[in-house]
């Protein structure tokens, strides 16, 4: 019985650990900076995919976008920094507007969207982020 017991415990702690690890939360400094390195890869991959007109792999792009800026602002808004959470708010939703322009073939409105999400970037890179001989981290004491 008290096998039976401990099997069953184990499982739920597997799966629920399994759980939090997928469910994309950033709980952490070094998680961010992860995220960070990866909206930077998707964000080049999503430009370089709109030169060469390739929409499948833009719009896969865009949505992983919008997925990692949303869990960008639930990470500022966990640490009480409201205007970063605001700009990666804009930041999803510019993405989101490349993806509704390409559905619904207004392509005028691409550039208009691109633009929108570089300057998210750009404006909470300028508030936020901070250079050092080993990369970047987030500004000290804005958390």
């Amino acid at each position: 019985m008290k096998r039976i017991l401990l099997l069953v415990v184990g499982g739920f702690v597997v799966v629920s650990v399994s759980a939090v690890a997928q469910s994309g939360a950033i709980t952490s400094e070094a998680a961010f900076v992860a995220a960070m390195k990866e909206i930077g890869a998707t964000y080049g991959s999503v430009q370089s995919e709109l030169e060469a007109r390739n929409g499948e792999a833009v719009l896969a792009g865009t949505a992983k976008l919008t997925d990692l800026f949303g869990e960008v602002q639930t990470f500022w808004m966990a640490n009480g920094v409201d205007k970063a959470a605001d700009i990666a708010t804009q930041a999803a939703e510019a993405s989101t507007a490349i993806t509704t322009a390409i559905n619904t073939q207004a392509f005028q409105e691409i550039a208009v969207a691109s633009d929108a999400l570089a300057g998210a970037c750009q404006a909470c890179h300028a508030e936020y982020r901070e250079k050092t001989d080993a990369g970047f981290r987030i500004t000290p004491g804005v958390l």
